[in-house]
């Protein structure tokens, strides 16, 4: 869709995200988010398909994100050393299908609802260089 950012994302018609993709399946796409949207390590799962949330999947989306979700948990946990990764899906920012990966680390104070809603960013290169090794750990 031309109005949509996430679909136009996925076309090239906006700014590609710091490493590029991640991952990418049939169903899938995932990356890091801009630096000043999150800690590093703040993914986004995007579904190919522009469709608003779990109701409007087709079976074969359903059942691909539990692999893509385990896959991406088991690699972000072990190189962001997160002692929980939280899962975020509201799609109120841009209505199409996307879920926010963010860790939260042992040394992180805050817990829940308040680490959410702390102000927290990285720089775009710490995001760049841990998409690259995201991207070699999920071929494995």
């Amino acid at each position: 869709m031309d109005t949509c950012f996430v679909c136009r994302k996925h076309n090239g018609l906006e700014s590609a995200p710091p490493g590029g993709y991640i991952y990418e399946d049939e169903h899938w796409m995932v990356c890091h988010a801009p630096g000043k949207l999150g800690p590093l390590g703040t993914l986004f799962i995007e579904s190919k398909r522009h469709f608003l949330d779990y109701a409007e999947m087709t079976n074969e989306e359903s059942a691909s994100l539990g692999d893509v979700m385990r896959k991406i948990y088991h690699n972000l946990k072990l190189l962001t050393e997160a002692e929980r990764v939280y899962q975020v899906t509201m799609m109120d920012g841009a209505p199409h299908f996307q879920s926010w990966l963010v860790p939260r680390r042992v040394t992180d104070t805050e817990k829940g609802m308040k680490f959410l809603a702390r102000d927290d960013s990285c720089s775009d290169e710490d995001a760049a260089a841990l998409a690259e090794k995201l991207r070699e750990a999920m071929k494995k």
